[in-house]
């Protein structure tokens, strides 16, 4: 904890401000408490500057902690949003919000995201997968125009274990994914026929199907991120690195 109010990593809504209005209503990261001049050193969502603010301009009853017990029990998302970390030796700061449109309506997601974040571009890389899981199950948003906000170390792990094929499908993706990035779930179902497997008889079967409603906690979401910065992700994706495999998993665990 850092001074009465705000840790680090804490994710806080500026507001109030009178000479950079421009950043009112705008989400943070936490990133210092300087005691000299009683101010947080804020890292607002998009852009390369800090801002130093007053306790008074910021707050953040709307975001959900670690310590939440909604944050364990609240089974109701299908995103997490997350923050690049002040400091890579504390928790990534993630939240997720239950009235974001699922990737069911893209339009109205990428809508929903550009006005919260401001974002110029909604770029999309696939494959993301769930631990212990073979078939793909996220997709990953970023904003492939953003070239100040500071980089993103725990998507760009996530970015760096999918596989080439997947990685080359995303124009702008170069390596490096600044700002927020977004883990949405949209899992994929695969058929027989749509591999050209020349299987006559079995077109139109699902392969591996999983549930488009499936909702998260905030502790589950946030336990994919972690995931992705582990050896046990690295070993996982190594052993689905080719199409057949990440389409249809093992042969014996085919639901047909």
């Amino acid at each position: 904890m850092i001074d009465a109010g705000f840790s680090v990593g804490d994710l806080v809504r500026i507001h109030g401000l009178v000479s950079k209005p421009q950043f009112n209503q705008m989400i943070g990261v936490v990133k210092a408490y300087h005691e000299n001049t009683n101010r947080y050193e804020i890292q607002p969502s998009r852009g390369s500057k800090s801002l130093a603010i007053k306790a008074v301009n910021l707050s953040d009853d709307e975001f959900f902690k670690p310590t939440d017990d909604k944050f364990k029990t609240e089974r109701a998302y299908d995103n997490v949003f997350v923050w690049p970390s002040p400091n890579t030796t504390r928790r990534i700061p993630i939240q997720c919000f239950s009235d974001c449109p699922t990737v069911d309506s893209p339009s109205a997601q990428d809508r929903y995201i550009q006005n919260k974040l401001g974002w110029e571009s909604v770029d999309t890389l696939s494959g993301v997968e769930e631990e212990g899981r073979e078939k793909a199950t996220f997709l990953l948003l970023f904003d492939g125009l953003d070239e100040s906000s500071p980089k993103n170390h725990a998507a760009m792990k996530i970015a760096k274990l999918l596989p080439e094929y997947k990685v080359e499908t995303c124009k702008r993706y170069k390596g490096i994914i600044r700002g927020v990035a977004i883990l949405v779930y949209s899992p994929t179902t695969s058929t027989f026929s749509s591999m050209g497997m020349g299987m006559d008889h079995m077109e139109g079967q699902q392969v591996i199907e999983a549930n488009p409603n499936r909702r998260f906690t905030p502790q589950l979401l946030y336990n994919i991120v972690q995931f992705h910065q582990t050896e046990r992700a690295e070993r996982q994706y190594n052993s689905h690195d080719n199409p057949m495999h990440r389409t249809f998993g093992t042969f014996e665990n085919m639901m047909i």
